[in-house]
């Protein structure tokens, strides 16, 4: 049962390895090329994708090293929990200050109110801000514009935006 630990760790630990490389040789080749695509949803894609070599390799360990089936499923189980967490901490830690703007942006939309943006660096201008987060969310799929007005499109980031608007209210008491 040992081997099949250390050889699950080590798998994991690879992959996390690759997740890091693969996305820096995708932000320096294929992104640099491909100025449309969204920096956040190529990487969340790879981060999903990385899961099957991680599986195969876990599997085909256990299956070479001969794992009751139980045990391999938990092997499974612990590599794609650990490495999905790893993968989420990264994703979050690379997408850290564009996030915070985009919630906001889509509460706005959602509530009907002007987007406006409070205590801008004076490096930049608001419609530049502005400007920059709604091709985001074009390009990630959450709005679409129609007649110069955005609606929002896919309902995924609305909901995390509005779980962390939640767990805002509820730790801070303000709205």
């Amino acid at each position: 049962m040992s081997d099949i630990r250390m050889t699950t760790l080590a798998c994991t630990v690879l992959v996390c390895v690759m997740l890091l490389v693969l996305h820096a040789l995708m932000a320096r080749f294929w992104l640099a090329r491909n100025l449309q695509a969204s920096p956040q949803k190529a990487t969340a894609v790879m981060s999903l994708a990385l899961n099957i070599p991680l599986s195969a390799a876990i599997v085909t360990s256990g299956l070479r090293l001969q794992v009751p089936s139980g045990e391999l499923l938990l092997a499974l189980v612990y590599g794609v929990l650990a490495f999905n967490s790893v993968a989420y901490a990264y994703f979050h830690f690379f997408n850290l200050s564009e996030t915070g703007r985009r919630i906001r942006m889509l509460l706005q939309l959602l509530e009907g109110e002007q987007i406006v943006v409070n205590d801008k660096p004076p490096s930049y201008s608001v419609e530049a801000m502005i400007s920059q987060r709604l091709v985001r969310l074009l390009q990630m799929g959450q709005i679409v514009e129609s007649g110069g007005r955005y609606r929002i499109e896919s309902r995924f980031l609305l909901a995390t935006a509005k779980m962390f608007r939640f767990v805002g209210q509820l730790t801070t008491g303000r709205s």
